[in-house]
């Protein structure tokens, strides 16, 4: 005898959780559920490497697990057109909006009048100042998460001039470089400028990605081209503040045979874990934070806000150096907080007892 498959037993268990749903959610955030849903958008640019996608993935599924409408905008071409549907989407129906990574494309005065209507916001890797002059007031209400990019930038650039310790001169260093307007690497780029102040490091090059559309392509083509201006025995290591950079130097110097190079990067993903274990004596360290818990914590703030819960003005994920000696073969970034000491987790952070219960209800365990 087969089994047969019923689209409405599949209906009438759907209609049963959502007749528990509605009122558990109307209960911890009312003013969400004025209209019978809770409506959460996701606005990202820079999705083209692991590190966007782990986050984007993580945020979206940590939201729907406590019963949240969520969708998600990618934003791409010149700025002006971003502006335009950032505005469009803070114009919407959504109860929060997650701004991620949208550089100049938002600002106070944009987002000003939607927090005049209410609708709760959390930015990452974005800092909502008036006018964008960090010596100016910040969005109120407004929670600003940021990765230490600072510190990133302070271990990644650390754990290159180590390597060369035994050198008494600074190291000669090619950096990729992007154009101001970006937080995120504008915050990396001072600590780099710093170092290169101190005498620590000496920049021989400075390679821009043609745009970051197709970044990690862009790099490997820019980077092959300026490597036979630099012969061996030229310059000592290649910096990459950002992980779809580090992959397409990695690509231009395995194409190119340049294996006396070693590379320092930011950031950490499947497919980094993956290069940096069969090149361990060229990809030498990354500096990270986990994209995945970065996107659950950051959903979990604007839920509290929704909640009417106290939320900070500002959270910072703590920057970790991750040496590729550290790794082994069953790494991957779903076990990684077991593996490096110190890595940050999810577990219980701006995790109230009323998300448990959501997502419980959410999972049909109640």
């Amino acid at each position: 005898m087969t089994g047969t498959f019923s689209t409405d037993a599949v209906s009438s268990a759907t209609q049963n959780k959502r007749v528990v749903l509605e009122p558990l959610l109307r209960r911890i955030m009312p003013q969400a559920m004025a209209d019978g849903m809770v409506k959460v958008a996701i606005v990202r640019n820079l999705t083209g490497g692991d590190y966007g996608r782990q986050f984007l993935e993580s945020c979206i599924n940590e939201g729907r697990s406590m019963g949240f409408i969520v969708d998600s905008f990618v934003l791409s071409g010149e700025n002006e057109q971003n502006k335009n549907k950032i505005l469009q989407i803070a114009g919407a129906d959504y109860d929060g909006i997650i701004f991620s990574l949208v550089g100049e494309g938002i600002s106070y005065n944009d987002l000003l009048p939607h927090i005049d209507r209410k609708i709760k916001i959390v930015t990452f890797d974005n800092l909502p100042y008036k006018d964008d002059d960090l010596r100016k007031d910040a969005l109120y209400g407004v929670t600003s998460a940021a990765q230490d990019d600072r510190g990133l930038a302070e271990i990644s650039l650390s754990a290159m001039i180590e390597s060369f310790a035994s050198v008494m001169e600074p190291v000669r260093v090619i950096s990729v470089i992007a154009n101001p307007g970006i937080p995120l690497l504008d915050n990396r780029y001072d600590v780099y400028n710093r170092f290169i102040s101190e005498g620590k490091i000496v920049e021989v090059a400075g390679i821009r990605p043609a745009g970051f559309d197709h970044i990690r392509s862009s790099i490997r083509e820019t980077l092959i081209k300026t490597l036979a201006d630099f012969p061996v025995g030229s310059f000592d290591a290649i910096w990459a503040p950002y992980d779809e950079f580090a992959k397409g130097c990695f690509d231009a110097l395995n194409e190119a045979g340049r294996n006396e190079i070693l590379l320092t990067s930011i950031d950490i993903s499947n497919d980094n874990i993956k290069l940096m274990l069969d090149n361990a004596d060229q990809w030498i360290a990354t500096a990270a934070t986990d994209p995945s818990v970065a996107g659950i914590i950051i959903m979990r703030i604007l839920a509290a806000k929704l909640a009417g819960e106290e939320t900070p003005s500002a959270y910072t994920f703590k920057a970790q150096l991750i040496k590729s000696s550290m790794l082994n073969q069953t790494i991957t970034m779903a076990n990684i907080t077991s593996h490096i000491p110190g890595w940050l987790s999810s577990h219980g952070v701006f995790e109230f007892p009323w998300m448990i219960e959501l997502k419980n209800c959410v999972a049909g365990r109640r």
